[in-house]
C-alpha cells in the first residue's frame, strides 16, 4: 500500500521548526563562543583615545537623540550634540549636597553612554561615543567592554535564547582631581533646596574621581524590566536590576583595582537614564552601605550619584534613610516610567527624589518656554504639550492605583485589560518624549535647582 502523503503545510511547518532549532543552535554557539573569546568579534576595532588635559570650561560633546531618530529618516542614529562640564572644584564638598551643576551634565553622559550602543552594535555611525566624550573632559582607562555582546541584533537575540537578559552595559573612566585648588569654591551652585548633611569642604589634590555611566533599557534587557520578585520572596529590590547591579558593582571592584584605586582617596559619580538609572540608584546605595566596611571603594560621602527617568527598583523600609540623602534621582513628573513599578505597590528608590517642574507646578509655565528653546537647541525640534495630556500623565500612578491595587492584579486577564485600558487612556507619544533624554537634558540645562522640589522620601 502506497504510504499517504504528508500535507504540504505539515512540510512546510516542519521544515521552517528545523531551521528555528538550527538557529537557536547558531546563536548560542555564537553568543558562548564569543563570550568565551573562542570567536571573533564582529564589531570595528575601537580607536585609540588619549585623555585631553581637563578643560576649564564647557565643551561640546555628540550623543544620540532618541527624539531625532525617531523623527528624522535622513539622521537615523539622531546624532547631535550640546555642552558639558565637570569641574573638579565640584567634587570638593559633600557629595550628600546636591550640586546642579553635577546633575545637568550627568543627564547628558547619560545620553552619551546610551549611545555608545551604536559602536558595538554593527551597524550605523560606529562611533564611539563614550570614549570621545570622556577623554575630551580629561578621563583615561575608559572601558566600554561590556556593550560587546550586548548591542547587535544576534546579541540581543542570544541573550534571549540563554537567559542571560538581567545584565546592562556599563562605561567607566577615572580622571586625577585637582580640587584643593579651588578652595571653597566648590560649594558653587550647590545646595539649594538639596540635603545639607555635613562633610568634608576640600577634597586631596591627589583623589582620584572614576565615572560610572550604565546604559538604558536596550534590546532583550526590556524582558529583564519586568522581573519582579513574587510576592512571597524576600527579595526587597527587583530582580532584574538587582542582577545588573551586582555584575556592575563587581566590574567595578576589579576596575578600581587595576587602576590602583585608595578607597580613601576615590570619589565615584554615577549616572544612568531609565533602567540604567534603576541600576545607578542600586549600585548607589550598596557603595554608600559598604562604605563603612572591609569591602568600601569609596566614603560614603565620596559616592555622588545623578539618576535620570529611573523606574522604582526597591521595597526597602531603608530606602528613605538620611544615609541615602546623596542619590538623588531626577524625574519628569509626565514621565510614566519613575510612576512604575507603581509606589502603592510598595516600590520606591534610594534617596532623595528630585522632581522636573510638573503641570501642576507653579514654575513650569515660566520655565516650559526656556526648556523648548534648550530642546531646540540640541535637537532641531519644537515640540507642543496639551494640558490635558500633561495632567493624566502627571496623575497616572494614582489612577493605576485603583484599579491594579497589588501587583497580583496583573495575573488575571481583568488586570491585563485594566492596565492596557490605562496605557490607553495617556498620549503615548508625549509619554516617550517626556520620558527621552532629550526632554531631561534640556528641563536641567533651562531652570536652576530653585525650579526643583525635593523630597526626602523616595
Amino acid at each position: 500500500m502506497a504510504r499517504p502523503r504528508r500535507p504540504i503545510a505539515s512540510v512546510i511547518n516542519a521544515s521552517l521548526t528545523a531551521l528555528a532549532l538550527v538557529g537557536l543552535f547558531v546563536v548560542q554557539a555564537y553568543f558562548v563562543g564569543g563570550a568565551v573569546g573562542l570567536l571573533p568579534a564582529a564589531h570595528a576595532e575601537m580607536p585609540a583615545f588619549a585623555a585631553a588635559d581637563v578643560p576649564d570650561g564647557p565643551i561640546m560633546v555628540d550623543y544620540c537623540s532618541e527624539a531625532v531618530a525617531a523623527r528624522d529618516p535622513g539622521n537615523p542614529s539622531g546624532r547631535t550634540s550640546t555642552s558639558v562640564e565637570l569641574d573638579d572644584a565640584w567634587f570638593a564638598g559633600d557629595s550628600r549636597r546636591y550640586h546642579h551643576g553635577i546633575a545637568t551634565n550627568c543627564a547628558v553622559l547619560s545620553a552619551v553612554c546610551n549611545a555608545e550602543s551604536h559602536f558595538y552594535s554593527g551597524s550605523g555611525d560606529r562611533i564611539p561615543y563614550a570614549e570621545q566624550a570622556l577623554s575630551a573632559l580629561g578621563f583615561s582607562q575608559v572601558r566600554t567592554d561590556s556593550y560587546e555582546l550586548r548591542s547587535a541584533v544576534l546579541d540581543q537575540l542570544a541573550a534571549l535564547v540563554s537567559g542571560s537578559h538581567d545584565v546592562a552595559a556599563y562605561t567607566f573612566a577615572n580622571r586625577r582631581l585637582d580640587t584643593a585648588r579651588h578652595g571653597d569654591a566648590a560649594a558653587g551652585d550647590a545646595a539649594a533646596g538639596g540635603s545639607s548633611l555635613g562633610g568634608p569642604e576640600a577634597g586631596s589634590a591627589a583623589e582620584t574621581l572614576v565615572f560610572v555611566g550604565i546604559r538604558g533599557s536596550y534590546g532583550a534587557e526590556w524582558v529583564s524590566n519586568f522581573n519582579l520578585p513574587d510576592a512571597a520572596s524576600p527579595d526587597a529590590d527587583h530582580r532584574g536590576f538587582k542582577t545588573a547591579e551586582q555584575e556592575v558593582a563587581q566590574a567595578l571592584e576589579r576596575y578600581l583595582d587595576e587602576i590602583g584605586a585608595d578607597p580613601a582617596r576615590t570619589r565615584i559619580l554615577i549616572t544612568g537614564h531609565s533602567r540604567g538609572g534603576a541600576i545607578a540608584n542600586l549600585l548607589a546605595a550598596d557603595l554608600v552601605d559598604r562604605a563603612d566596611g572591609p569591602q568600601a571603594l569609596a566614603a560614603a560621602d565620596a559616592v555622588y550619584a545623578y539618576t535620570f527617568a529611573a523606574p522604582c527598583p526597591t521595597k526597602s523600609a531603608e530606602r528613605g534613610d538620611s544615609a541615602y540623602a546623596g542619590i538623588f534621582n531626577i524625574v519628569n513628573p509626565s514621565d510614566l516610567v519613575p510612576q512604575l513599578p507603581l509606589p502603592a505597590w510598595g516600590y520606591g528608590r534610594y534617596g532623595t527624589t528630585v522632581e522636573l517642574p510638573g503641570y501642576a507646578s507653579t514654575r513650569f509655565a515660566s520655565s516650559l518656554a526656556l526648556m523648548q528653546q534648550a530642546y531646540q537647541a540640541n535637537t532641531g525640534l519644537l515640540d507642543s504639550y496639551s494640558p490635558d495630556a500633561l495632567e493624566r500623565l502627571d496623575s497616572f500612578d494614582a489612577q493605576a492605583a485603583q484599579s491594579l491595587p497589588t501587583v497580583e492584579s496583573l495575573l488575571n486577564p481583568f488586570g491585563i485589560f485594566t492596565a492596557v485600558r490605562e496605557l490607553l487612556e495617556v498620549d503615548l507619544g508625549l509619554a516617550f518624549t517626556s520620558h527621552c533624554p532629550d526632554t531631561y537634558i534640556a528641563w536641567m540645562q533651562a531652570v536652576d535647582a530653585r525650579a526643583l522640589t525635593f523630597t526626602q522620601r523616595a
